[in-house]
């Protein structure tokens, strides 16, 4: 997964627009925010997979009244992910399951935490379990240490696809905080493929409260 700083990648250019007919057409808006004193929309289109945080005032883009897009998730689908993923867990089987491939946030709103807010409504309002991408660049390692650090709304753990475990590979399942599993097991960061097999993963914490509370 790639966060989209400027160098990293150019797969996605900022800052990106909708008109109103276009998010009406092909996207659900699932939270309205309010972020230094002002109000933005997290929008999903659950079919393409893909979601993004917009200004919720319309603004004059090339003569056209749109929404200005400040971040955006790129997302790749169940079925695109691969059977040594999806059928590790079964609650997963009622639960959507899809991975980052991409994160852009524009840089003049990169310290306001839009790429966690995505994360997060996305897993709270649609049921939706994250998994990151293989290769990491050094963005897209620092944004899930921040999530695992800092979200009171996930829990983070580490996967190895390859085994079709969870870290520490006993039958258990550990919580990963941003510094409690070793970071030599878990990234595989751009160019390395060392850790290739290793994703990480971003659940309900309340859902895993719950378990944890029945056992």
């Amino acid at each position: 997964m790639a966060v989209l700083i400027r160098g990293d990648s150019n797969m996605i250019v900022m800052p990106l627009s909708y008109s109103a007919s276009a998010i009406a057409r092909s996207f659900e808006v699932i939270e309205e925010i309010t972020i230094a004193e002002k109000r933005f929309l997290i929008i999903f289109d659950k079919k393409t997979p893909r979601a993004s945080i917009v200004k919720a005032e319309l603004e004059d883009v090339g003569g056209e009244p749109r929404h200005v897009a400040v971040a955006m998730l790129e997302l790749n689908n169940q079925k695109d992910i691969g059977d040594n993923v999806v059928s590790v867990e079964r609650f997963w089987e009622d639960a959507s399951v899809l991975q980052v491939e991409d994160v852009c946030v524009d840089k003049r709103y990169q310290e306001l935490g839009f790429a966690t807010q995505l994360y997060e409504t996305l897993v709270l309002k649609c049921g939706v379990v994250l998994i990151s991408d293989n290769t990491q660049y050094e963005g897209g390692k620092a944004l899930w240490q921040k999530v695992a650090r800092s979200s009171k709304a996930l829990s983070v753990f580490i996967l190895d696809t390859d085994a079709g475990k969870f870290f520490p590979y006993d039958g258990t399942k550990a919580i990963y905080d941003g510094i409690s599993i070793p970071e030599e097991k878990i990234w595989s960061v751009h160019p390395d493929h060392d850790r290739v097999g290793v994703v990480l993963i971003a659940e309900d914490k309340r859902k895993i409260e719950t378990l944890i509370s029945a056992n």
